[in-house]
């Protein structure tokens, strides 16, 4: 069985892997944010190195990535609550976007980032299912 087909599409997920090799490996913050810029994988791994180098940090490093978005217009946005003030999953997220929205690059779970486009989030793996944190997108 493909990781495609381990994880098929649904109505927040769509399988994608930016990965010029298509590797699973550790490269969520490449691909999410090449995917979400229109930059290819290859030219975003080396923005954010060159970045990373300058900051003294990994180039997966929240400051790294968060700082290089910023370079680029997008801004960042803080948690979104839900009124009762509980935390939106990913698919909730998903679901309540407006159609035609901006690409977004956000925290997902634990410790994984990815885009959001069209309404769903596109990665490797289904994490759908993960409370959304902090996001970014273009204004």
């Amino acid at each position: 069985m493909t990781r495609e087909q381990k994880y098929p599409d649904t109505g927040t997920f769509h399988f994608h892997n930016a990965n010029p090799k298509s590797r699973v490996t550790g490269d969520c913050v490449v691909r999410a944010v090449s995917e979400a810029t229109g930059s290819s994988w290859d030219d975003t791994f080396d923005s954010l190195v060159e970045l990373a180098r300058k900051l003294k940090v990994m180039p997966n490093n929240k400051d790294c990535y968060a700082k290089y978005l910023q370079s680029l217009g997008w801004a960042k946005h803080g948690q979104p609550k839900k009124p009762n003030g509980k935390k939106y999953t990913g698919e909730e997220f998903c679901k309540m976007l407006e159609q035609g929205h901006k690409p977004i690059v956000a925290h997902i779970g634990g410790h994984h980032v990815v885009c959001i486009k069209d309404g769903k989030v596109w990665d490797i793996w289904d994490s759908t299912d993960g409370c959304i944190g902090n996001y970014w997108q273009l204004p």
